[in-house]
């Protein structure tokens, strides 16, 4: 009989990674079938999705709290799945609340587990090392670092690199544009980033512009984001010259000389492209109190957390205002030097990843883990 793989993440950076994984695997494992919970970019590698992400890409404990009963809702059916389908493998790709409690579901039932992309158990939530250590059977890392932190833990686990590398449209050299000074904006790629980071990165924008004509904009844009939120957005600044690309940040980032960033993996991205930049983010309150309270380390940018100082400013919560967004970059591309400072650094953090190939890297680890451990039927 054919070996069926389930795979769930519930955000938009989580279906990119599964994405490559899937096509990877695919030349390893041809006649195994995939199904799970993922977006666009899963689909397009023939996966069946039970759930599209759209229904799931939530940030923070008062988001996850209002949606609480349609979470639920969508669990259920996802454990109706699993008894009914029995998975051979399942491979979990961040999205640690929603992913953590199925794996202890699927170790109930047998079925094996590894966990791709792990919780940031490093920075805070570290009650989640239980839960990794005795409901996952392999853990497959992106940095270094993470390696280490949970070997000393008692977790086995791989360090593959980051697939991010594999992505990258230009070495980070002079921006692809005519000549004006050009600014991109990455404002994520949930609903609720679009609705409150989006318009504060906007109305940036506009005093930019008011201060330097020559200047002009890139957006990064994502699918399962409905672009309708962007069209709204963008409405109100007509007088803005302003490119947009979808599911293409890299290319984004390669037309810009510096970028306003809402913090998560575009960081990252940002900072593989070696351009300077600004780190905005803005959640809810409680969301924010409880982030203050069980942080463990002093930043909440992955490019500033590897780099292990502040390389790029963040603006949160009460200060990501339109008015300090906008002082702060006209702020860094005034100083020469700061910006060469910046890239330098950047630089460093880009090379702290490791090699390109880690989605092949990880889908040959998973290969010969099911080839070790998953008997044939």
């Amino acid at each position: 009989m054919k070996k069926n793989i389930l795979i769930i993440t519930g955000e938009p950076s989580g279906d990119m990674r599964a994405g490559e994984l899937i096509r990877e695997l695919k030349e390893f494992l041809p006649d195994i079938s995939f199904w799970g919970i993922g977006g666009d970019r899963m689909r397009a590698q023939n996966v069946e999705l039970i759930e599209h992400i759209q229904h799931f890409s939530l940030v923070g404990a008062w988001e996850v709290v209002k949606n609480l009963s349609r979470i639920r809702r969508h669990y259920k059916n996802l454990i109706r799945n699993i008894r009914k389908r029995k998975p051979d493998l399942a491979i979990l790709i961040d999205y640690p609340g929603f992913n953590l409690r199925v794996a202890r579901f699927l170790h109930s039932e047998k079925i094996p587990v590894i966990y791709y992309i792990i919780p940031q158990v490093w920075a805070w939530g570290r009650h989640r090392l239980k839960s990794l250590k005795r409901f996952v059977d392999k853990a497959l890392v992106l940095f270094k670092f993470e390696e280490h932190f949970l070997k000393q833990a008692g977790i086995d686990c791989e360090f593959v690199g980051h697939p991010l590398l594999d992505n990258i449209t230009s070495s980070g050299g002079p921006a692809a544009r005519s000549g004006a000074f050009t600014i991109a904006l990455l404002p994520g790629s949930r609903k609720n980033e679009i609705l409150g980071i989006f318009p504060v990165m906007l109305e940036a924008a506009e005093k930019i512009h008011g201060q330097r004509k020559d200047v002009q904009f890139v957006v990064a844009e994502n699918s399962n984001v409905d672009k309708s939120l962007y069209d709204s957005a963008l409405a109100g600044h007509g007088g803005l010259t302003v490119s947009r690309f979808t599911n293409d940040t890299f290319t984004c980032l390669d037309r810009c000389d510096f970028a306003m960033v809402t913090s998560g993996t575009a960081t990252l991205e940002t900072a593989i492209m070696e351009k300077p930049m600004v780190i905005v983010y803005r959640a809810a309150f409680l969301t924010y109190v409880l982030f203050r309270l069980f942080m463990r380390i002093p930043f909440i940018g992955l490019a500033n957390i590897i780099a292990g100082e502040e390389v790029a400013p963040e603006l949160l919560q009460g200060n990501c205002t339109s008015e300090k967004l906008y002082r702060k970059v006209l702020e860094i591309t005034g100083d020469d030097s700061r910006m060469r400072s910046m890239k330098s650094k950047l630089r460093e953090v880009k090379r702290s990843l490791g090699e390109r190939g880690a989605s092949r890297k990880a889908a040959e680890t998973i290969s010969r883990f099911i080839e070790e451990k998953i008997p044939a039927k």
